[in-house]
């Protein structure tokens, strides 16, 4: 039995990609529990971006990051001070990356506007976060940076 050939024609308006962020280059939040190789999987596919010279436009989120294996464009870091959080405000690791990221979260407008800004430069936007998954499934900052990326950037 033959298969049909997919028509040579043009797509119709209603087969289209359409919303408010079609035009937007896509935006990948990488997710996980703390050691299952985020920063590790940004860090592989940053070099092999790079490589193919697509360079991607890379959001360091992890406030408790020593070292970045990878270059970055936006560091959290440069915001926020993690271990003066934890100082200032008393709190345990995992009290003060919360409250960092809700500090950043604060600010993530600047950061969806730089990602708009710069986007003719980069291939895709890549956001490395924390081992803190609790801080993606049900905090507001969490629901904040996600939500920005959604409704701007397809995801």
């Amino acid at each position: 039995m033959a298969e049909n050939a997919p028509s040579s024609s043009s797509a119709t308006e209603e087969e289209k990609p359409q919303g408010p962020n079609v035009d937007q280059k896509p935006s990948v939040l990488v997710l996980g529990m703390a050691g299952s190789g985020k920063t590790t999987f940004v860090q592989r596919l940053t070099a092999f971006l790079h490589a193919r010279k697509t360079p991607p436009y890379v959001i360091n989120l992890d406030p408790a990051v020593s070292k970045v294996p990878y270059p970055v464009n936006v560091d959290i870091r440069d915001t926020v001070k993690y271990k003066e959080v934890m100082k200032e405000f008393g709190m345990g690791p995992n009290g003060a990356i919360m409250t960092c990221l809700n500090l950043m979260c604060t600010r993530f407008d600047k950061v969806i506007e730089l990602i708009n800004k710069r986007s003719s430069d980069f291939s895709v936007s890549l956001l490395d976060t924390p081992g803190q998954i609790e801080a993606f499934t049900w905090s507001a900052s969490g629901s904040i940076i996600t939500d920005s990326l959604a409704s701007s950037h397809p995801t």
